[in-house]
């Protein structure tokens, strides 16, 4: 999956680099498709949320549709051509999908159409949830269940999907034909089971861009929210909430890496900059700070702000520069 900008990394950098390993690449809407066609990726792609509109130009540039309702079934049917496409089965989410009941009619359309199934497939809603677990076996036999009745219906075999990352190892009898990789190429597994296995493919850097001596108690950064409780160094670094360093991050509520020393967020984030305390490290301006990868995690830093590393990845904005280090 390179969807999201490649989970926030570079979709075209991600895909150039790992399309001749995978079968298939994954995004969610046509643009991100087209994108990578016309920065000449041949890789099969499949669109998980295209809608009837897009058929036309997707089909051009052969990127396969997926159908999840029986409007895009039958506007794919209607445009007349060969086309690639996937089925995806509602099967507890309630986010996209086509049910059981509307397969036969499914079949029935698409025999008599230019449209080729090359898989079927249904999102678990929890796999990495061992509290969820009879759920997920609860999705897994309905989703069986719409399979059989499309591979008896359909004219030619398909493929069989389910699992995401967080579900690949701890369900391996739902590994089926293929599974969709997301954030675990990009170093995290949602299911803990290959975290120590695992290393980030992303870092995020700045740089210092100046340092200040401070008195004890003096006040730092919007609302004077931020002070040190001794004479001390504040450097101020070339990122902010507007590149995606979240605002929650800000009062020592995050670190960073300077020098192979951690120093502690000092005051409100703002829009372009950070505080840092720095009083304790030997450090100028000019000196690379890492503000997550292999030191500081995207998992430590989804704790602090209450929510997941998909969402610190996919925040970072466009405006920084992606670097490829091979």
């Amino acid at each position: 999956m390179v969807k999201s900008n490649g989970y926030g990394t570079d979709a075209l950098m991600v895909a150039k680099t790992i399309e001749h390993t995978v079968d298939y690449l994954g995004v969610a809407f046509p643009a991100t498709g087209l994108m990578l066609r016309e920065n000449g990726i041949t890789a099969p792609i499949f669109v998980m949320a295209g809608t009837p509109n897009d058929l036309k130009e997707m089909a051009s540039h052969q990127l396969e549709p997926v159908l999840y309702s029986m409007e895009m079934v039958k506007a794919a049917i209607t445009l007349g051509k060969p086309m690639n496409v996937h089925l995806e089965i509602e099967a507890g989410m309630k986010r996209l999908g086509l049910y059981k009941e509307e397969l036969d009619e499914v079949v029935t359309l698409i025999n008599n159409s230019a449209l080729k199934v090359v898989s079927a497939f249904a999102h678990v809603v929890a796999p990495a949830e061992p509290t969820h677990d009879e759920f997920t076996h609860t999705q897994a036999t309905y989703f069986n269940a719409c399979f059989d009745v499309l591979q008896q219906g359909l004219n030619h075999p398909l493929f069989k999907q389910l699992m995401p990352t967080g579900g690949v190892l701890r369900f391996s009898e739902y590994q089926y034909d293929m599974v969709r990789l997301g954030i675990g190429i990009y170093g995290y597994d949602s299911a803990n089971k290959l975290n120590k296995q695992l290393k980030p493919v992303a870092t995020l850097q700045c740089t210092i861009l100046q340092i200040l001596e401070v008195k004890k108690g003096e006040t730092i950064g919007y609302s004077r929210k931020g002070s040190l409780p001794y004479n001390g160094k504040i450097a101020t670094l070339s990122i902010g909430y507007g590149d995606g360093y979240l605002r929650v991050f800000g009062n020592g509520n995050a670190e960073v890496l300077i020098n192979g020393k951690r120093a502690k967020t000092v005051g409100n984030i703002c829009m372009d900059l950070v505080m840092v305390d720095v009083t304790h490290i030997n450090c100028t301006s000019g000196d690379k700070v890492e503000l997550f990868g292999s030191e500081i995690t995207i998992a430590e830093l989804a704790e602090k702000a209450a929510t997941i590393p998909y969402e610190i990845l996919t925040n970072i904005n466009t405006r920084i520069a992606r670097v490829l280090v091979d």
